[in-house]
């Protein structure tokens, strides 16, 4: 079970990643498409508002993407001071933390989306775009992050270890 469950956060973890990559590469092309423009006078509406939506994708997307590699900044300041099962247990206590709420958060996202999909709210900028457009990938982005924080949850759990190096260092689930 273990083995499915870490064969699980990996595949999902490169799919994010490829996602956050994928929204980086489009960000830049944004960025050059709006600093082209403006050297030849053109107004193209929106590049900017498209840039920071590529941001906020590529971060959800990230975030996910990161955790399953174990690449987010570790606090350990009161964790160092712990070992063996009393250290495990914070840490678990950490992560099921983590997992409540990002899956808390991830469950309000998709209500905001389909709020603003139901009322066809707009942006505010002068391509008044559907809100919910750039709202459904982050929203899916975020899930996938709650998602893999769930499963390193249960993995903990079945596994009674982290699958983390006392440093915090292991290589992740790949």
């Amino acid at each position: 079970m273990v083995r499915i469950l870490d064969r699980a956060i990996a595949i999902v973890a490169g799919f994010c990643g490829l996602v956050a990559a994928l929204a980086i590469v489009v960000l830049a092309g944004f960025v050059l498409g709006s600093i082209i423009s403006r050297m030849v006078g053109v107004y193209v509406p929106g590049l900017t508002n498209y840039a920071g939506y590529c941001l906020a994708i590529a971060s959800a997307f990230g975030m996910a993407y990161t955790f399953a590699h174990q690449g987010h900044i570790r606090v350990s300041l009161l964790l160092d001071r712990f070992r063996g099962r009393v250290r495990y247990a914070w840490e678990l206590v950490l992560l099921l933390t983590s997992a409540t709420l990002a899956s808390y958060l991830a469950y309000y996202l998709v209500t905001m989306t389909m709020l603003s999909y139901d009322f066809q709210d707009r942006s505010d900028g002068s391509d008044e775009l559907l809100i919910y457009l750039p709202q459904l990938p982050f929203t899916v982005g975020f899930f996938f992050f709650a998602l893999i924080t769930v499963l390193a949850s249960l993995r903990a759990l079945l596994q009674r270890d982290l699958g983390v190096q006392p440093t915090g260092t292991s290589g992740g689930w790949d």
